[in-house]
């Protein structure tokens, strides 16, 4: 038997259109035409995907996908909507009510490859048995400390601005990369204030950096390691800024939120590689150094996963937005065709790059040029003006 998909809408018409759409799929199809209907199967039937409509009456799709993630957090969760929502949209991506949205009307073919790419990747993290084994063989997993945890659950229990605000100030280490980022140039915010630097970043930006800054700081790194986390959190600093400087520069347009520190969380697997593993990783980055060999190979080869899958089994157990979680697991491999968001994955895997180049650290990721023209992007412009910008306005410094 196929995976369990419970499609949710008010309208009977669209109901018979999904049944029809995946009559000669392998999925097995149930529908409801509302909420409480819909909390009442997943009460006695196994389901491994619920797709809801936003509007419907009595109870919208936003409290049953947030009912949904509280009693069944294994289900996977999908927003279908109208262009109307989008604010609710954007606010149910941050929170992870559900880990994408697709949009009416939709077309057929791309529908049904989405699912298939999102049960794909649940399975990958989710199944993945090398994954499972390397984490567990850890002496722990990462854990976030009481003050960072405490910021953590007063954004995400909507407190007011002034408690977080106090909050992020009763820890300096925490309130010292807050104020590293916002004022790097590419906010174009000087500031010594966090109220301002909360302001400017936004709740979800700044609860990204905390569970970031959490990770890097559980990982306490002997005094050769610490050089090496020095260099990757310099990286994921540089590659960030990167990240906003194509969407401001060359797409033209804000970073979606839900994007949001892509950059600067998508090495986090290797963080947890080179802590926990420290002399055989070292190993794998002098062979990739001597030998030029690919490093997320070598990694298969010596571990049977990856950096970009650990990092992508961690932030999904850390509850971070999909889009991140999928930069984090395809940034050297952006062309996979399991990719469902795949600008943001385009653009960490130039960022990436061009952040490792900086460092002189070239050997450490290959660049596929092709997505510059997936992007639209003239490299030579790019790279120009990347350098020009670097020089003038110290985008790179730390």
């Amino acid at each position: 038997m196929g995976k369990k998909i419970l499609f949710v809408d008010d309208e009977i018409q669209i109901l018979k259109a999904f049944k029809r759409l995946f009559m000669d799929t392998d999925y097995e199809i149930n529908v409801a035409e509302s909420g409480l209907e819909a909390l009442n199967i997943l009460e006695n039937q196994e389901v491994d995907l619920i797709v809801s409509d936003m509007r419907m009456p009595n109870m919208t799709g936003y409290e049953l996908l947030s009912i949904v993630k509280n009693r069944f957090p294994d289900i996977v969760r999908i927003i279908l909507s109208g262009f109307a929502e989008e604010r609710i949209i954007l606010d149910s991506l941050q929170k992870n009510i559900a880990k994408i949205y697709i949009l009416k009307p939709w077309e057929n073919n791309i529908f049904i490859e989405t699912i298939d790419n999102i049960f794909r990747v649940e399975d990958m993290l989710k199944d993945n048995i090398n994954v499972l084994k390397l984490v567990k063989s850890a002496d722990e997993l990462p854990t976030i400390k009481e003050s960072y945890q405490k910021i953590i659950d007063e954004i995400e229990c909507n407190a007011e601005i002034y408690e977080i605000v106090e909050a992020i100030e009763s820890d300096n280490s925490i309130a010292i990369k807050i104020l590293h980022v916002i004022n790097s140039s590419h906010y174009g915010v000087k500031t010594g204030s966090i109220k301002r630097a909360v302001a400017y970043l936004g709740l979800d930006n700044i609860k990204n950096i905390v569970i970031s800054s959490a990770f890097i700081d559980s990982l306490g790194f002997d005094s050769k390691g610490k050089e090496k986390l020095k260099m990757l959190w310099k990286q994921s600093f540089i590659a960030n800024r990167i990240v906003s400087f194509i969407y401001n520069e060359f797409l033209n347009k804000k970073i979606p939120e839900t994007e949001m520190n892509a950059g600067l969380l998508s090495n986090i697997g290797m963080a947890f590689m080179m802590y926990h593993f420290q002399d055989k990783y070292s190993e794998i980055i002098d062979e990739v150094k001597n030998h030029h060999t690919a490093i997320v190979e070598l990694e298969k080869k010596c571990f049977g996963t990856n950096h970009q899958e650990i990092g992508g089994y961690l932030l999904r157990w850390w509850d971070i937005p999909f889009p991140i979680v999928e930069s984090a697991i395809y940034h050297h491999e952006p062309f996979h065709e399991n990719v469902i968001n795949k600008q943001i994955v385009y653009v960490v895997h130039i960022a990436g790059k061009y952040a490792w180049d900086i460092l002189k650290e070239t050997s450490l990721m290959d660049l596929d040029e092709k997505v510059f023209l997936e992007l639209g992007i003239d490299k030579d412009i790019f790279e120009k003006r990347l350098g020009e910008v670097a020089e003038l306005n110290g985008l790179f410094d730390e």
